[in-house]
């Protein structure tokens, strides 16, 4: 679990799929699915988008770079779902976000 972990914090960018993690360990998807939630808690699409988040958050403070460019660099191809997804999460706009003291 630790390398598919590992994995997804290094490829988080790219389009990740659990079929393409199982068939890349040789693990049955809906195997990997039940092992990683039972692991981590939260289901794998779940951790991608934490994942994804953690870093769209340290790009906003640490980057000049419009909120649609770190969507596309954290891996959402739609800014409009990256903002809905980062509300969920932190309870503000990434817009809002960048702009806290």
């Amino acid at each position: 679990m630790n390398k598919i972990k590992h994995y997804v914090q290094e490829n988080y960018s790219e389009d990740i799929k659990l079929k393409d993690i199982a068939k890349k360990y040789y693990i049955n998807t809906a195997y990997l699915g039940q092992l990683f939630k039972k692991e981590t808690g939260v289901n794998f699409s779940q951790y991608l988008n934490m994942v994804r988040i953690e870093n769209a958050k340290k790009m906003l403070k640490r980057t000049d770079l419009h909120i649609y460019q770190i969507a596309e660099k954290v891996g959402y191809k739609n800014p409009d779902y990256f903002i809905i997804r980062f509300k969920e999460s932190e309870k503000c706009t990434p817009y809002e976000y960048k702009n806290r003291p």
